[in-house]
């Protein structure tokens, strides 16, 4: 009986290690598999970059990344999947900013400052994001384009709702609340076409406190 019960108890550690056993390479192959992704996205970025989407073919992105056009489609079934995590990561970088802003519970001048340096980060560091964000956007397939609509529209809205909050706390004076989003957005997104150049001259910090307070100036209440 004591042996018996020794040997359940052995076998049952020895299935404990074996399932964390298991457990520890799938995370291993999954962080690898993710990882891989993601350098191919960076690579396919910069490709976009220089030749356009529209210019780039599956077997040019596969050389690009050093890979097969075979294995290439293991990770991506086509280079509209590439472009639609293009758009997420690129969202995901400034919906980030603006919930850790939010949690700051900064003025609403700081909080428009930080979230213009989000979008200056996002274009000296990843360019390629950028410009696939703004110029491919109607190249992705309806349903992406309606998930990435949805996260455009939340972002929006949180860039309303700190412009109210400092309407409300007499930071700003009364203003359209869409109409001054649009204005600040134009503002930091048009920026992908002439800050590259010049990001490592003008930190995103420094380029964001200039522009802010030319825009934050004219609707600061007096």
């Amino acid at each position: 009986m004591v042996h018996e019960t020794a040997w359940r108890n052995f076998n049952q550690l020895t299935d404990t290690d074996d399932m964390a056993t298991s457990t520890r390479k799938s995370r291993a192959k999954t962080e690898a598999h993710d990882g891989k992704r993601l350098e191919i996205i960076k690579a396919c970025a910069t490709l976009f970059d220089k030749v356009g989407y529209h210019g780039t073919s599956m077997q040019m992105l596969a050389d690009e990344v050093g890979l097969g056009k075979p294995t290439l489609y293991h990770y991506f079934h086509s280079k509209t999947a590439i472009l639609y995590e293009m758009h997420q990561l690129h969202m995901d970088a400034l919906l980030g900013g603006l919930k850790a802003h939010s949690e700051a519970n900064l003025p609403a001048s700081e909080a428009l400052r930080r979230a213009c340096t989000d979008i200056l980060h996002q274009i000296a560091e990843h360019p390629g994001y950028v410009r696939a964000f703004m110029d491919y956007y109607n190249d992705l397939d309806s349903d992406m384009r309606k998930k990435i609509r949805q996260r455009r529209q939340e972002y929006f809205l949180s860039i309303c709702e700190i412009i109210q909050q400092g309407i409300n706390g007499g930071e700003f004076f009364k203003c359209d609340l869409e109409l001054t989003a649009y204005a600040f957005l134009g503002m930091c997104n048009w920026a992908y076409k002439w800050y590259p150049p010049m990001c490592k001259s003008r930190p995103p910090e420094q380029t964001a406190v200039t522009l802010c307070s030319v825009f934050i100036d004219g609707i600061r209440k007096n």
